[in-house]
C-alpha cells in the first residue's frame, strides 16, 4: 500500500511508465494483428515522398487498366460484329452465285429472301451497342450508326421502281458505295473522328472500322442487290461482290487483331508495373512480422515486469493495473 510521499511518488512514476508500455504494447499488437506498420511516419523518417510516389504510380496505373479494359472490350465486340457479317456474307454468296440453277427451278424469290433477311441482320449488327457505346459510330458512341434496314430497303425499293435490272443494280451500288449516295446521307456516327483510348502514357489505340468502312458498304451494296433484283445475272454479280467484301472484312478484322494485341501487350506491362509497386508498397508498410512478434513479446514482458513492481507498491491486482 502507498503509505508515504515516496510511495506516491514512486507509484506515479510506475503508472507514467505504464501509460507509455501499454501504447508501445497497443500498437505492436496491432502491427501483428493487422500486418501493418502502424506509425509510418517513424518508420519512413517523416519522409513520405516514395510512399506518395508509389501510391500515385499505382493510381494512375489503375485508371490506365480500366481503359485498357474497355478498349479490349470494344475491339472485341467490334471482332464478333464483323465475325457475324462475315458469315453472313459468306452463308447468302453461295446461294447468290448459284441463281442460274435457282432460277431455272423457280426458287429466285427464296434466295431474295434470304439476301433482305442478311441484310437487316447486318445493319442490326452494325447498330448494336456494347457496354453503353455503339461499335461502328465512330466518335460518336451516342448513337447508332444507320437506320433500320427494312427502312433503307424501303428508300431503295421507290427509288429503283421502273428501272431495268442492271440499272437497278447499279443504282444499288452507288447508293451504298457513292460518298454523296443516300447511305453516307443516312449514316450518323462520326465521319472523321475515330473513338480511341489512352491505355498508358503516351500510349493511345483506336478503331478506325466504322459503318463506312468500303468493305462494309460493299457487303451491304450486295446483300442489298440480292433482296431487290430478281436477276439471275445480277445475283450471282452479288454474290461474287459478297465474297470479295468478305475477304475485305477477314482483311480488316486482321487489323483489328493488331489493335487487340498492342492492347494486351501493354497490359501485360502495366501488370507487370503495378506488381512491382505493390511489392514496393509492401516493403514500405508492411513490417518484419518475426521483429513485430519479437517486439510485442518484449511489451508484453515489460508490462508484466511493471505489474510485478507496481502492485507490491498499490496492492492491485492485474485488471486494475491494466
Amino acid at each position: 500500500m502507498i503509505t508515504g510521499a515516496s510511495d506516491l511518488a514512486q507509484y506515479m512514476a510506475l503508472r507514467s511508465a505504464n501509460g507509455q508500455t501499454s501504447a508501445k504494447f497497443e500498437a505492436a499488437a496491432a502491427t501483428v494483428a493487422e500486418g501493418k506498420i502502424q506509425n509510418l511516419r517513424a518508420s519512413l523518417q517523416a519522409d513520405f515522398k516514395p510512399l506518395n510516389a508509389i501510391q500515385n504510380t499505382l493510381s494512375r496505373l489503375a485508371a490506365y487498366s480500366g481503359v485498357s479494359t474497355q478498349a479490349a472490350f470494344f475491339v472485341d465486340q467490334q471482332q464478333s460484329a464483323l465475325d457475324m457479317i462475315s458469315d453472313l456474307s459468306t452463308g447468302l454468296a453461295q446461294d447468290l452465285v448459284a441463281a442460274h440453277e435457282a432460277e431455272a427451278t423457280g426458287t429466285l424469290d427464296t434466295i431474295s429472301e434470304g439476301a433482305r433477311s442478311a441484310f437487316t441482320q447486318a445493319v442490326s449488327t452494325l447498330n448494336y451497342a456494347a457496354g453503353g457505346r455503339y461499335l461502328f459510330s465512330g466518335a460518336n458512341v451516342t448513337d447508332a450508326p444507320l437506320p433500320a434496314g427494312e427502312d433503307m430497303l424501303a428508300t431503295l425499293e421507290v427509288e429503283i421502281a421502273g428501272m431495268s435490272h442492271a440499272d437497278a443494280a447499279s443504282h444499288i451500288h452507288a447508293f451504298f458505295t457513292d460518298d454523296a449516295g443516300g447511305y453516307a446521307a443516312a449514316y450518323t456516327g462520326a465521319s472523321d473522328d475515330r473513338i480511341a483510348f489512352t491505355i498508358a502514357p503516351g500510349q493511345t489505340v483506336r478503331s478506325d472500322v466504322t459503318a463506312l468502312s468500303p468493305d462494309l458498304r460493299q457487303s451491304l451494296a450486295a446483300m442489298a442487290t440480292g433482296a431487290l433484283v430478281s436477276n439471275a445475272d445480277q445475283a450471282v454479280t452479288a454474290g461474287a461482290d459478297l465474297l470479295s467484301g468478305a475477304q475485305a472484312i477477314a482483311d480488316t478484322r486482321g487489323t483489328l487483331g493488331i489493335v487487340q494485341e498492342r492492347i494486351e501487350t501493354v497490359q501485360t506491362r502495366n501488370g507487370a508495373t503495378a506488381t512491382a509497386m505493390e511489392l514496393r508498397l509492401a516493403e514500405l508498410t508492411t513490417p518484419d512480422m518475426y521483429e513485430a512478434a519479437t517486439e510485442l513479446e518484449n511489451y508484453e514482458m515489460a508490462l508484466e515486469r511493471l505489474y510485478l513492481v507496481t502492485s507490491r507498491v498499490s496492492a492491485m491486482n492485474f485488471a486494475e493495473f491494466m
